[in-house]
């Protein structure tokens, strides 16, 4: 499933969303009426409560979000990558950790393509070092597909390595090699919304692509996803080259329907 696009959706969720379409319509617009209440304001008036708000999150929390638990969608990871790595990639995804970054910079030293110390700069100044808890032992995603120049993703794809590599290297000159290492890549990956924080992000997604369904002026927001267990049961679909026609094309005329559906 496109958590996105209402029309890949189950018929459970699909007919649970058709059923209460009236609320989901009442307050995304009474959404609306008050933030344009709130701006237009003079004197400064403070943003009033949605009136549908109790009945809204009950029905994302209690209603929704339990179907979309241990369901299979599409997320997209944005990366940077040599092209044996892509075909590492192919054959079994891996979640991302301190010990696979010195694998890896181990690897661009073989390959010439950073000496013993830039590697070992690269490992030394890594974030993993102090945010272990937050980036060990997962695979970051989105849940709707981005531009390469979206902000959240560019510098994911201008630089090897992810943040864990270049965010807090204060060498320009590694900095620079890590930009020429590889292509900037998109990975489609098929995975499962394994707790309940998923559920209800993906959830919050589905329902605003629901609200602009129905006619809506709406932004159809998507959110992080962390692969963080069930490792197997992911599956990466399809990598995207900067240059293959596809990559560039991602969010406005692909997947099909993304620009109309997505578009702010």
């Amino acid at each position: 499933m496109d958590v996105w696009d209402p029309e890949t959706l189950n018929s459970e969720i699909h007919d649970t969303l058709a059923m209460h379409s009236d609320l989901i319509l009442d307050y995304f617009a009474e959404d609306q009426r008050l933030m344009d209440e709130h701006l237009k304001s003079d004197p400064y008036e403070s943003l009033k409560s949605n009136k549908h708000n109790a009945d809204f999150s009950s029905l994302l929390e209690h209603t929704v979000s339990p179907l979309f638990l241990k369901r299979r969608i599409r997320v997209w990871h944005y990366t940077r990558l040599l092209d044996d790595e892509v075909s590492t990639m192919r054959e079994k995804l891996k979640l991302s950790t301190l010990t696979l970054l010195s694998q890896r910079l181990d690897r661009l030293r073989r390959m010439r393509l950073l000496t013993e110390q830039e590697a070992q700069i690269v490992y030394d100044q890594s974030p993993f070092h102090k945010q272990e808890s937050a980036r060990s032992g997962r695979i970051y995603a989105t849940t709707v597909p981005l531009s390469r120049h979206d902000p959240g993703v560019k510098d994911l794809l201008a630089s090897w390595g992810g943040e864990s590599a270049y965010s807090w290297l204060s060498d320009n000159a590694i900095a620079a090699k890590l930009r020429n290492i590889g292509k900037p890549r998109t990975v489609e990956i098929e995975t499962t919304l394994s707790d309940r924080l998923d559920a209800h992000s993906a959830t919050e997604t589905a329902v605003r692509a629901w609200a602009k369904k129905l006619g809506l002026s709406i932004e159809v927001t998507g959110s992080d996803h962390a692969i963080v267990r069930d490792l197997d049961m992911a599956q990466v679909l399809r990598v995207h080259t900067e240059g293959d026609g596809l990559f560039d094309a991602i969010s406005t005329t692909y997947p099909t329907g993304c620009g109309q559906l997505l578009a702010k």
